[in-house]
């Protein structure tokens, strides 16, 4: 190698340099508190963005027994008749000419599900028995009748506690 060729490297070397950082690096940390901040505001968010769908009531004041039978399952269908007689099924007013097809038609799409009549205690024997009626028509094996404990008081209801 001549001599200008090794003051050439000389000069390429110096130029060229090493940068380190003065300090060491550690991965990133994530904070719990910044972690719960931001899942909270995730939470307020979709609370306040969904809608909430209330069903409408109705009261009723089941009769009451001494002692209860066996329960029904949750999937049971319902017919609840209020004290103006006005008649819903599984949650949608229909008139009692049309229970029995609907009964029907709830038979073939769910073949074993019972069924339970609640009724309000100023509802008439007559038309509970023609509910009871029409789903026996309607070949509905398992009908039962809802009815509440009987409590310390007479008249007290649950929902004025």
């Amino acid at each position: 190698m001549k001599h200008s060729d090794i003051a050439h490297y000389r000069q390429l070397t110096a130029l060229k340099r090493n940068f380190t950082a003065r300090s060491r690096r550690f991965p990133p940390i994530v904070e719990p508190a910044a972690m719960v901040d931001v899942v909270l505001l995730i939470l307020i968010f979709f609370i306040f963005s969904s809608t909430f769908v209330t069903r409408p009531g109705i009261w009723l004041s089941l009769p009451t027994v001494e002692e209860t039978g066996e329960g029904i399952p949750l999937n049971a269908m319902v017919v609840t008749i209020t004290q103006q007689q006005t008649i819903f099924f599984n949650d949608r007013m229909i008139a009692m000419e049309e229970l029995r097809p609907a009964f029907e038609r709830m038979r073939f799409e769910h073949p074993n599900t019972p069924l339970v009549i609640e009724a309000d205690e100023q509802v008439s024997l007559g038309t509970n028995m023609r509910v009871y009626q029409f789903a026996r028509q309607a070949g509905i094996r398992d009908v039962a009748i809802a009815t509440r404990r009987s409590i310390a008081e007479d008249g007290d209801r649950p929902w004025e506690r």
